[in-house]
């Protein structure tokens, strides 16, 4: 199990008092009795011969009842651990963090819109090239940023203007514009919106062998820290409910937001379709 799903596990058995050792993650011989204790608490809620379980499943089992008490979908109590318990795992790990649970991702589908006909980045990227021209050409357009923008790798640098290419150039402006409106200042630094991690880069996709949209100028980073290229929505903090407003501002100029589409590289948005 993992370590998190340990912790919290020892802290609910700390409150029932029936545990008196660190909530650090580690097994031992206190922590199986005293898993073993609070399942024989709960007969009506334990699968047949639950008890009985090797100490692993006994273990799992109590932190799927643990989820299930905080209201959390964690059908069938098995003492598995399958993609259903991991969903309630990140579901809970969310609620223990954040104060609330993770809003249905499912529910608030990427839109679908594309006002200014930006190209697929697909195949060999034909698209790419006769809509915006070859790649690597350097930015042709700039954007004043209406909120204190800061470089994520040194804090100290603020960047006042965006070069991108110029045929997104409007778009841009006006998704920083709108988003500046709805959020101000002080809620874009605490919402870590501040932090830039870049636009134009002349290179080829991490992991992959066609050209980055970066190389077109028509991609941005934010806050690369904390939403990393191998991250997903477990992890990755732009996805949370605080960023609706965000991505809708973004998607309804048609661009694209990998983590959103594709649940990884939270930190991308692209004026290029998938």
């Amino acid at each position: 199990m993992l370590k998190r799903a340990v912790i919290v596990v020892q802290t609910h058995l700390k409150g029932l008092g029936l545990f008196q050792g660190n909530a650090d993650g580690a097994a031992s011989p206190a922590l199986e009795a005293a898993v073993l204790a609070a399942l024989q608490r709960r007969p009506g809620d334990m699968p047949s011969g639950g008890t009985t379980f090797s100490a692993k499943r006994r273990e799992v089992t109590l932190f799927q009842l643990i989820c299930k008490d905080k209201g959390i979908d964690c059908d069938p109590v098995d003492g598995f651990w399958g993609p259903v318990t991991q969903e309630a795992y990140e579901r809970l790990v969310h609620l223990l963090d954040r104060g609330t649970l993770p809003p249905l991702w499912r529910d608030d589908e990427p839109s679908d819109a594309n006002p200014h006909s930006w190209p697929r980045d697909t195949g060999n990227q034909a698209a790419m090239k006769a809509f915006y021209g070859p790649p690597a050409a350097g930015p042709t357009g700039r954007v004043q940023v209406p909120w204190k923008l800061r470089l994520a790798w040194d804090k100290s640098q603020v960047i006042k203007h965006i070069s991108c290419h110029a045929k997104v150039e409007a778009s841009l402006d006006r998704v920083l514009q709108k988003v500046h409106a709805h959020y101000g200042d002080a809620e874009l630094k605490r919402l870590r919106l501040d932090l830039f991690g870049g636009c134009y880069a002349p290179r080829k996709k991490r992991g992959g062998s066609t050209w980055s949209t970066h190389a077109w100028a028509v991609a941005l980073d934010w806050d690369p820290e904390r939403n990393q290229l191998k991250m997903g929505r477990d992890r990755a903090t732009l996805d949370a409910r605080d960023y609706d407003f965000w991505w809708h501002a973004w998607e309804a100029e048609g661009w694209v937001s990998l983590g959103r589409s594709r649940n990884f590289d939270w930190m991308h948005v692209q004026a290029a379709r998938l």
